[in-house]
């Protein structure tokens, strides 16, 4: 537990950190991108806007070189931001570039570009394997007259194995996600504050859970979880929270010894702070 608090103190100071970058960003008016030389030709190192921005392209060069990459935090906390183009040259997106875009709504990408494509706003790899940003703002829950919710859902495609870490990353506004058959990995981050959800049934063929990959769910609506049988490992802190409503956690294996488990990996009861949530093994052994 003093290690995980540690790491959410770390995570508290790199979050206020950035916002005190991007908001002195956001002062300086009609301030152009930053970009950083790299082996290819150029990275977009800082997007910085006007208040009312609302889309930007990413160019193809920059003084006279290829745009190559979008840095780690060159597009964290845009404010206003709601679409991001992506040009042809583009190679390589960091797993932070994109964090925190809280009215982002659509990531295009250039059909010229042979390393990512763009369905529907979320962003893939080329060959669609890989799940890389699903926008902040891209499918608003909506509340109607008489209470019910509809929005806020996402269906993962077929032909993704990975979801990249950080990829969901305070998706508030997720509210189902269907997982497709076929997905093997769940990255780092990548449901860490998807506050929104409401059920979450994981495939069986899902081999890899990554560190915090769903935790602080603090306002969903899960009550349990259940780890299917093919399974193999499961980070820190996976599905860590405090204020989670899970009440059990179902694992279909024979017992803790058949997987490789992180560092608090269980959301804590409600209202206790070291008391774990009850794991029941379900093994056919």
């Amino acid at each position: 537990m003093k290690k995980r608090i540690q790491s959410i103190l770390a995570g508290i100071l790199l979050c206020a950190l950035l916002a005190g970058v991007f908001s002195s960003c956001s002062t300086t008016g009609n301030s152009a991108p930053e970009y950083k030389a790299n082996a290819d030709g150029y990275g977009l190192y800082r997007y910085t806007s006007t208040s009312t921005e609302e889309s930007f392209t990413v160019p193809d060069t920059y003084e006279g070189k290829n745009v190559t990459e979008l840095m780690d935090f060159s597009f964290s906390n845009a404010e206003y931001l709601k679409e991001i183009y992506i040009g042809k040259n583009v190679k390589t997106i960091g797993v932070w570039a994109m964090t925190n875009c809280q009215k982002l709504e659509a990531i295009y990408v250039s059909e010229e570009n042979p390393y990512f494509k763009s369905v529907d706003g979320v962003l893939y790899n080329k060959d669609m394997t890989e799940l890389l940003v699903y926008p902040n703002a891209k499918s608003p829950i909506v509340t109607g007259e008489n209470g019910e919710t509809s929005g806020g859902e996402f269906t993962v495609p077929d032909t993704v194995l990975s979801i990249r870490a950080n990829a969901f990353y305070l998706c508030g506004n997720l509210r189902l996600i269907t997982l497709n058959e076929g997905l093997e990995k769940v990255g780092d981050k990548a449901f860490l504050k998807c506050t929104g959800l409401e059920s979450l049934t994981l495939p069986s063929t899902l081999k890899e859970i990554g560190t915090d990959a769903f935790s602080y769910l603090d306002n969903a609506k899960l009550t349990t979880i259940e780890i299917p049988a093919s399974v193999e490992v499961i980070g820190d802190y996976a599905f860590f929270s405090t204020a989670s409503s899970v009440q059990k956690v179902i694992v279909h294996k024979n017992s803790e010894a058949d997987l490789k488990l992180g560092t608090d990996w269980l959301p804590n009861q409600v209202n206790s702070i070291n008391q774990a949530v009850p794991v029941e093994y379900v093994g056919e052994n």
